[in-house]
């Protein structure tokens, strides 16, 4: 075989339409992954940041979705099951996760607050007092109770 030939063989680039879809699938696999991962690290973050998970979870959902459709559509219905037993539950976690992160945003970053300044654990234990009576006073503020 001639350099020439051996360059070609070698190429990472898809030669055929079978190959094109193969790498496209692959691709759009490794991106779910990279969402999936960087909604993880986002959803341990402190609340201002962490509420971008539900961004990075939608899209995730999205890709969840083309993955799913991409391995029907090569006849993989097995892996099209796997990937979505397992992606639908992550990606409902997350998006739920920043949801109510956003819905409760008040009580919670005066906790976050608290317990980033706590150094004792009797401070740490008043911010759980402090906690509590935030979420009642923003309860009984949200009912008009």
């Amino acid at each position: 075989m001639s350099d020439e030939q051996n360059t070609q063989d070698t190429s990472p680039r898809p030669n055929g339409p079978e190959n094109t879809r193969q790498y496209r699938s692959r691709r759009t696999l490794a991106a779910l992954t990279v969402m999936l991962l960087v909604s993880g690290m986002l959803m341990l973050s402190p609340l201002p940041l962490s509420l971008l998970s539900g961004v990075t979870g939608l899209i995730a959902a999205l890709l969840l979705v083309l993955v799913v459709v991409q391995t029907v559509r090569d006849g993989r219905r097995s892996s099209a099951v796997i990937t979505a037993a397992f992606g639908l539950p992550a990606v409902a976690m997350i998006v739920l996760g920043a949801a109510a992160s956003a819905v409760f945003y008040g009580p919670l970053k005066d906790v976050q607050d608290c317990q980033r300044v706590a150094i004792t654990e009797r401070a740490r234990t008043e911010c759980a007092q402090v906690a509590e009576d935030s979420s009642v006073a923003w309860f009984s503020s949200l009912f008009g109770s």
